[in-house]
């Protein structure tokens, strides 16, 4: 079973305790965002899971349990996303050194193979059009020591 951890909400960034409390407990319950009280229950054991999903904008809260995770005999990997939006479009977003400093440990931490950088959403508007979003990438872009 592959467990997609946050494709409803960032839970490394809002909810680390609770998922490694889930963890410890070996299972979570999942309500239907169709019906509430229509709840799954999903084993998260580790035989049971083949790998665990992270989709996060800021990994800083889960990044000390990842011992856990690992201990645990627990697969995992990461889809990390990078913003650099003005504060008024995205207040909960770490800064963009932040978010890169992050990037950098859980790298180090983890290695390069199992974390994927992503960039998005793009969002268009007049604080952001396309001028300010083709300077900021080339800003953050450096090219590769030869």
């Amino acid at each position: 079973m592959i467990i997609s951890a946050s494709r409803r909400t960032d839970i490394p960034a809002f909810y680390a305790n609770w998922f490694i409390n889930r963890i410890q407990a070996s299972y979570c319950a999942v309500p239907s965002p169709r019906n509430r009280n229509q709840v799954s229950y999903v084993s998260l054991k580790p035989r049971d899971v083949d790998v665990i999903v992270f989709w996060t904008r800021n990994l800083g809260p889960l990044l000390p349990h990842l011992g856990k995770l690992d201990e645990a005999g627990f697969r995992y990997y990461f889809q990390y996303t990078i913003l650099n939006n003005p504060k008024e479009l995205d207040r909960t977003n770490p800064s963009l050194v932040q978010s890169l400093d992050t990037f950098r440990r859980l790298v180090d931490r983890i290695g390069p193979e199992r974390v994927i950088w992503r960039y998005d959403p793009i969002v268009f508007s007049n604080k952001t059009g396309m001028m300010w979003l083709i300077r900021k990438i080339q800003a953050s872009v450096k090219p590769a020591a030869v």
